[in-house]
């Protein structure tokens, strides 16, 4: 079996592990949280100046980095929290073709919610105008890059501890929720602030404001390979210490 196979072996039973029903199901439920807020809106005909809260301050802030979580840390911490994870670590095979796949996986899934979720939302809240679709675009492009990179964290993370559900989720909540942007500097170390710079490079002039602007995109791709990188490594030490 060469390295390809061996990558897209672990890439489809990641994916089989994480479509289990019930995390399947909550997921959706959890993703389709900001399509009903919008659906409401829309009812309620407030949809005046909600566009941007709906998509940054529910969906960026708050939904996306929960869904990436739960998919992230499971892609891994789950096989090595009960140790299914030995029998690839035995084998010699590159520490990134087993983190790169899982993150893939992790992060395609993310995507695949979030992205329609997005688009769903902006159409409803900001109605079917052109400056307003534009906006609705760029944040479901920049959710779509930010998947990835939340994915990766939360995947480098379940492999450094296996307390990474825990530990996520006040980084989620802390640091990307209240922390991230209070003090200068601290944009470019925050997921958040690459999507909305993202957005905002892509978005119609004007609609959006951002430090880190067209520089969200390298950032983003920054982060996504120092921590896969940083994965793979804590991949490898785990392989010795279990060796020992």
């Amino acid at each position: 079996m060469n390295l390809l196979d061996i990558v897209l072996t672990i890439a489809s039973v990641t994916a089989r592990a994480l479509l289990g029903r019930r995390r399947t199901i909550l997921m959706l439920l959890f993703a389709g949280t900001p399509v009903l807020l919008g659906l409401l809106v829309r009812i309620g005909g407030t949809r005046s100046g909600a566009l941007v809260p709906s998509l940054e301050g529910v969906i960026v802030s708050s939904v996306l980095p929960l869904v990436a979580l739960v998919f992230g840390t499971a892609a891994l911490g789950s096989e090595l929290d009960d140790g299914t994870a030995v029998h690839i670590l035995t084998k010699p095979i590159p520490r990134w073709a087993i983190v790169l796949p899982k993150l893939a996986v992790a992060g395609g899934l993310t995507a695949m919610l979030l992205v329609p979720a997005t688009i769903i939302t902006g159409v409803l809240v900001g109605g079917g105008g052109g400056r307003e679709l534009g906006l609705t675009f760029a944040f479901a492009i920049a959710v779509l890059v930010g998947s990835f990179v939340y994915s990766a964290i939360f995947v480098a993370l379940s492999a450094a501890t296996s307390r990474g559900l825990v530990i996520g989720l006040g980084y989620s909540l802390l640091w990307e929720g209240l922390l991230s942007g209070a003090l200068k500097g601290t944009q470019l170390f925050s997921v958040r602030e690459y999507i909305r710079g993202m957005a905002t490079s892509l978005a119609p002039s004007g609609a959006l404001v951002s430090v880190v602007g067209a520089y969200g995109f390298v950032l983003a791709a920054v982060a996504i390979v120092v921590v896969a990188a940083l994965a793979a490594w804590r991949l490898a030490r785990y392989e010795i210490r279990a060796a020992e």
